[in-house]
């Protein structure tokens, strides 16, 4: 479960700027490394959400996933969602659990993903140390296949985050927000730790669809509990720094000048930087 967002309530709301970025480059990651067709491939989405990225992965022929989250209303969008990859086998399990530990006995999985969810699993972040973290990857370490692929997404490092408009609001949220991401030096130093290689790096510049990209650019959305729901940076926010956030958007409001405030500050440009990391387990000596 999230040690800062209440995924259940966010489940009903989720989708509307969710959606599954960079499966493409994804699925082509864990073929390649893999060394197999994916259709030969059994893939354990790790914190699945509602499902976005196993029903991407199956689109592009995976042969199996199975589905693990900690939120129960996430599972059951998850399940509607993928009601014919459920009938048909190719979701193979549905689990929920709360990471890191990881419920499958070992090598049981070609590829273990985790897409935007491990920033999700430390509680007070210093953005220096990650145990839980650590403990997640040693789990996936464990139910990989000796040849099996790690693929992690992450978070946004702070100058891709200074393009959306409403950090603007109030750079407070911002800093405590990227600590829960470790920095590119970090992640290499967590694989080493928990038995892997980094055999990739990469930033995939994602095109953002049409109707996740309107919801964003909502001048409102901020004061919205729902439109906040949606995207796990506004988690890291206080009462406090909601009060600023609110006092800001209806001081604009009254000036007239919310509109230009969004339009000035969103930079993005209908596009979004997406860091993602491939391991392989560590051979023996």
């Amino acid at each position: 479960m999230s040690k800062y967002e209440d995924y259940n309530s966010a489940s009903r709301n989720y989708d509307n700027q969710r959606f599954a970025m960079g499966s493409d480059v994804m699925a082509a990651m864990i073929q390649f490394h893999c060394g197999k067709p994916l259709k030969d491939l059994h893939v354990l989405d790790a914190g699945c959400g509602t499902g976005n990225y196993a029903k991407a992965l199956i689109d592009y022929g995976v042969g199996q996933v199975t589905l693990l989250d900690a939120s129960p209303g996430m599972l059951e969008k998850a399940k509607v969602k993928l009601a014919d990859a459920i009938e048909s086998g190719k979701i193979k399990e549905v689990v929920e659990a709360t990471m890191p530990p990881i419920p499958f006995p070992d090598a049981s999985f070609d590829a273990v993903m985790f897409n935007l969810v491990l920033h999700h699993l430390e509680e007070n972040p210093d953005g220096e140390n990650f145990p839980t973290i650590e403990k997640a990857l040693t789990e996936a370490r464990r139910v990989l296949k000796p040849k099996g692929v790690l693929e992690i997404t992450s978070g946004a490092p702070p100058r891709v985050y200074d393009r959306l408009w409403f950090v603007h609001l109030n750079q407070d949220i911002a800093k405590r927000h990227v600590k829960h991401y470790p920095h590119d030096r970090k992640w290499h130093e967590i694989f080493r730790k928990c038995g892997f290689n980094c055999v990739d790096y990469i930033h995939i510049y994602v095109d953002i669809p049409e109707h996740t990209h309107k919801a964003l650019l909502d001048p409102e959305g901020p004061l919205k509990k729902e439109w906040r729901d949606c995207n796990s940076y506004w988690a890291s926010a206080t009462e406090e720094d909601l009060k600023v956030v609110e006092e800001k958007i209806n001081e604009m409001k009254s000036a007239g000048t919310l509109e230009k405030f969004v339009e000035t500050k969103n930079t993005c440009q209908g596009f979004y930087a997406l860091p993602m990391l491939i391991g392989k387990p560590q051979l023996a000596e």
